[in-house]
């Protein structure tokens, strides 16, 4: 008779070390650029911080140019050295990481993709030395988009052009700084210098971008630090193929040439790190022209002065720049204190007025949906034009794009627009008239970084609403940056629900005015789920209406809830912020085999208190699991050990839920995980017993013998790291019968 169960042994390790070349003499070649400019665009996320996240994969990637199947990707991550050694550089500005996207067929260079970015990113800039061969020595960004671009060490200034200098004074490259102090930037050639990685083994196939893992510093010896390879060669010889990835980051301390036996020259040689996997505090935005209106049907009553004439100027997505010619024709962002208006850059019109009494109806690019899913119960959004105008600052009052807007203190709560009446139709027949007719909410185009008081080219979202409760929020006091801190990534304007309408669906949007009144219409838009990776906000009114549930969905299946929290308190207005977690590095290992993982961040928006919440928190199980739930465990991460909880498990959603949930610090961390339980067999073989079994990552196990079943004796106890099977033999079995079985101890 045999009792059977599972058991696991570790496996030695092979390792396999390779030779270096000397670092000395060919770091300088592993940094080469040409100077040669074609076309790509980019995309920028910025750090969410403080929180492990996804990473950033090619499809997050916003913007692409060029043509070709192929997709690789370049990272640049500003960050400050170690020790400032044979440098006068100041720190940059901020510890930043960006990505930008490459198209090509074929196969292309490290120096083909660096140059594209160059030509068609004007805020990215490259200063390179010739004297050896090409190679870079300072990496800039202008990040308030001013235009003003240049180094200067204090006694020569030099300025790029086309993104791109070249300067062989290499005392030049290790005491130069950017002429706008807001500039990221980070220069060297003696002093720390800008390394170059590549994704492992040079192959390619990485859709999402290389993890350095837990090393602190690259590996001297395998030139490997987790997923990314110090460059074996220079920019020119780095061929790209089908998910490549480049990254540059700052070393983290310079090497003196003149005294080899400086200690400095040690953390030179042997210590860096690879950039850091780029994340999204929100993720991209991704423009489909089906999210808006695609068809003007009817109007009435419209606006006869040019530029404001023309229905069609609803369509689309709302508009992000235009020509403000009160300000001397510039170009300007449109924000909640610069409103829309006149003609976009291209010549286009922005905005339809619709006069007292009038009305224009157009056709969705496709059905909206009333789905509980959605932000807020928020179904679809209408953007217009109005703005914040009680202002005090620096300006005076008078706004543009060089309006520092952490500065800008809003002193009343109204802000200037008009009334709309809704109506919507499955039809464009029957007519639903919603019962609510606010003035449409100012707008906001691109993303405010709060860190640098400047502008990202970073989208808000126009699909995504605002929380309803900042409607009724008090603005006599904050800043202009403090109030944009609670869109949480949205781009404004006022949400609308079909809830109580009795309809389904719709996708026809009938536009009316108020009386006496005229309507200013930029876009409408329907809204789109919130997906893991993203953020939104939650306020202790939301919880006194009702308003209490927040779910984050699948990036390819809006029908698919990972994350849901429905709030029972509350005590500050807070930014949730949610992603999956795939990197346990900073963690204790997770016992059972993890079927999915995911982080939650609250972060206060308007206070310095921390957040503190109840909440009930559904996980989706993982997308490869059937099972009924029984074989699941729940770990919550308590900053020492995982913790097993308490669940309940949907099977009809696949999700389990947790109740209760309260927030000791910023970040939550959650692991759903499944325990297969180990099948021992047992098979006599000439000198004994072989014995063979899957393990339970993670838990401790101990194989037992006896040969009567009731006393038992132990042959071995072991906790494994991963599930593999283990085949050993028990050349000690007893002469007469012998019972084996695995004890698995699961937290």
């Amino acid at each position: 008779m045999k009792i059977i169960a599972a058991f696991s042994l570790v496996l030695a390790t092979a390792f396999v070390a390779r030779a270096q070349d000397d670092f000395a003499d060919t770091v300088r070649k592993h940094r080469s650029v040409r100077k040669k400019i074609t076309a790509v665009c980019f995309s920028v996320l910025t750090a969410f911080a403080a929180i492990k996240a996804n990473a950033i994969s090619l499809d997050d990637i916003q913007l692409w140019a060029g043509s070709g199947t192929n997709r690789a990707a370049l990272v640049v991550e500003w960050n400050s050295p170690e020790l400032f050694n044979q440098t006068t550089v100041p720190a940059p500005v901020a510890n930043k990481t960006m990505v930008w996207g490459y198209r090509f067929n074929g196969t292309a260079t490290g120096t083909q993709m660096l140059d594209a970015i160059l030509a068609a990113d004007p805020r990215l800039y490259v200063m390179v030395n010739e004297t050896y061969g090409t190679f870079v020595t300072g990496v800039g960004y202008n990040l308030n988009g001013n235009g003003v671009i240049g180094v200067t060490d204090g006694a020569s200034t030099n300025y790029f052009t086309g993104g791109l200098l070249t300067n062989n004074d290499t005392s030049f490259a290790d005491a130069a700084y950017p002429i706008n102090n807001r500039d990221l930037y980070w220069g060297g050639y003696y002093g720390p210098y800008w390394q170059v990685f590549t994704e492992s083994n040079d192959s390619g196939g990485f859709c999402d971008s290389p993890n350095r893992g837990s090393s602190q510093y690259w590996d001297p010896d395998t030139f490997n630090q987790g997923q990314w390879s110090f460059a074996q060669a220079g920019l020119d010889q780095l061929y790209l193929t089908n998910g490549s990835w480049i990254g540059f980051s700052v070393a983290a301390a310079g090497y003196d040439y003149t005294d080899p036996s400086d200690p400095a020259n040690v953390i030179a040689n042997d210590d860096g790190q690879a950039p850091p996997s780029p994340d999204g505090t929100y993720v991209a935005y991704v423009v489909d022209t089906n999210d808006f209106a695609t068809e003007v049907v009817s109007t009435n009553n419209i606006d006869s002065s040019y530029p404001y004439n023309d229905p069609t100027a609803v369509l689309g997505p709302p508009t992000l720049r235009f020509v403000d010619i009160y300000d001397g024709d510039v170009t300007d962002r449109v924000t909640v204190i610069d409103p829309p208006y006149n003609l976009t850059p291209c010549g286009n019109d922005v905005i339809t007025v619709i006069e007292t009494g009038g009305e224009l109806t157009v056709r969705m690019g496709h059905k909206i949906h009333a789905n509980a899913s959605h932000p807020y119960g928020v179904d679809f959004i209408v953007h217009g034009n109005s703005f914040f105008y009680d202002l005090s600052g620096p300006m005076g009052g008078f706004v543009s794009d060089e309006t520092d807007l952490s500065a800008v203190t809003l002193t009343d709560n109204a802000y200037f627009g008009h009334q709309a009446v809704i109506s919507v139709s499955q039809d464009g027949t029957n007519w639903v008239t919603l019962t609510n007719q606010p003035v449409v909410f100012p707008d906001e185009a691109y993303r405010w970084d709060d860190t640098n008081s400047s502008w990202t080219d970073e989208r808000m979202n126009p699909t995504k609403p605002l929380n309803p409760s900042i409607y009724g929020c008090s603005f006599n006091g904050p800043t202009v940056a403090a109030v944009l801190d609670q869109f949480a990534g949205a781009g404004g304007g006022s949400g609308f629900s079909l809830q109580g309408t009795g309809l389904p669906w719709i996708q026809y949007v009938q536009i009316q005015t108020a009386t006496d009144d005229y309507a200013v219409i930029d876009a409408i838009a329907a809204v789109n789920p919130v997906v893991v990776g993203d953020a939104l906000s939650i306020t202790p009114d939301d919880v006194a209406s009702g308003n209490t549930n927040l779910f984050f969905q699948r990036a390819d299946n809006y029908g698919c809830n990972q994350i849901s929290i429905g709030f029972d308190s509350v005590n500050e207005v807070a930014r949730i912020n949610t992603v999956g977690l795939n990197d346990f590095c900073p963690f204790a290992p997770v016992p059972g085999n993890v079927s999915s993982a995911y982080q939650i961040q609250s972060l206060p928006l308007m206070e310095t208190n921390p957040v503190a919440f109840s909440a009930d928190v559904g996980l989706r199980a993982g997308d490869n699991y059937t099972g009924d739930g029984s074989d699941l465990r729940v770990f919550q991460w308590d900053c020492t050990n995982w913790i097993s909880q308490p669940f309940d498990f949907d099977a009809a959603n696949n999700e389990v839920t947790l109740s209760g949930v309260t927030n000791s610090s910023e970040d939550l961390a959650f692991v759903v995980s499944q325990i297969v339980l180990p099948v021992l067999t047992v098979q006599s073989v000439t000198n004994g017993y072989a014995l063979a079994w899957t393990t339970v990552p993670n838990c401790p196990e101990t194989l037992d013998r006896s040969t009567n079943l009731t006393a038992w004796s132990g042959i071995c106890t072991f906790t494994a790291t991963n599930a593999e099977l283990i085949t050993l033999t028990d050349t000690n079995a007893p002469a007469g019968a012998a019972f084996y079985r695995v004890q698995v101890n699961v937290p």
